[in-house]
């Protein structure tokens, strides 16, 4: 047997270990929340790509911002894109790849992926960000899922969203 097959069926063993440690506890008390930061995201003027065989693909640059939550604050760095697809059944996915730079100058990389409902009769907004932070102080976003928000920014802000991230406990 290989060392990787080794290390491999090592790894699974422990998932099992965690998964069965998690199955234990109550369906309502599996999953909670933490906030965890909310961001102002303000954003360029969107660029038709055109139609694609999966819907309507549009490009829209992230120009910067910020964001704020109990453990972590910063700027969101300009040069980001969010690549929305209006698909043919009314929803909207979003897919946003971006920097963010905490206060103690950490670079953070953000892909944020999202469903939104653009039917009024149904809505829907949510987004599950993953992270790529260094080794030290923010490494606590590597090590959780996350799940998130989007909405209207505060009055004022011009052309931006508010993106709300909650960790996953």
């Amino acid at each position: 047997m290989q060392r990787r097959d080794v290390l491999g069926t090592m790894g699974l063993a422990g998932l099992a270990t965690g998964i069965a440690a998690d199955a234990k506890a109550a369906p309502e008390a599996s999953l909670a929340l933490a906030f965890a930061y909310e961001a102002i995201v303000t954003l360029g003027a969107a660029t038709p790509v055109g139609r694609t065989p999966y819907g309507v693909r549009n490009r829209i640059p992230i120009t910067g911002g910020s964001f704020q939550g109990p453990r972590i604050r910063g700027t969101v760095l300009a040069g980001g894109m969010d690549w929305q697809l209006e698909r043919p059944d009314g929803m909207l996915d979003v897919h946003a790849d971006y920097m963010m730079q905490a206060e103690d100058g950490a670079l953070i990389h953000v892909i944020n992926k999202g469903l939104i409902s653009r039917d009024p009769k149904r809505p829907y907004v949510r987004t599950t960000p993953w992270f790529e932070a260094p080794d030290g102080p923010h490494a606590w976003l590597n090590e959780s899922v996350f799940t998130g928000t989007i909405g209207a920014p505060p009055e004022g802000r011009g052309r931006a969203v508010r993106i709300t991230v909650h960790r996953i406990l």
